[in-house]
């Protein structure tokens, strides 16, 4: 049976109102040692009266591209969100994660503008006008 292999960009960018983010996919997967379900989850369940995230796992990502859909993408599974969710969605699981390694004394971005990059204005100089 063919296998389709899992092709993931070194840099993932968003282009948002207040600038550029990036998500740097080698940082956190081959520097960090993270996998696909820290920040891809299958399905929630209810854990002590607290709804927790269950990791994506390889066996549900191979299943999900066989059905043709993409496993990375929030709407294969949620439908379309409004970029206001998205906004929710992507502060709360980027923010906690790096606030909680900021108070172990890592050194990784917690404020707007370290993730957040607007493009620098140029002022065109044009000679003989």
């Amino acid at each position: 049976m063919f296998q389709k292999k899992i092709v993931l960009p070194l840099v993932k960018e968003y282009q948002v109102k207040i600038g550029k983010a990036s998500f740097p996919h080698a940082k956190h997967f081959m520097d960090a040692g993270y996998s696909c379900g820290t920040c891809h989850h299958e399905k929630k369940v209810e854990v002590n009266g607290k709804m927790q995230s269950v990791p994506l796992t390889t066996e549900k990502v191979k299943a999900m591209m066989a059905e043709g859909k993409n496993p990375f993408q929030c709407k294969s599974c949620h439908g379309d969100l409004s970029r206001k969710q998205y906004k929710k969605l992507f502060h709360k699981n980027c923010l906690s994660c790096h606030k909680t390694l900021k108070k172990e004394g890592k050194n990784v971005p917690t404020k707007c503008k370290e993730c957040h990059i607007k493009p620098k204005r140029r002022k065109a100089v044009l000679e003989g006008c």
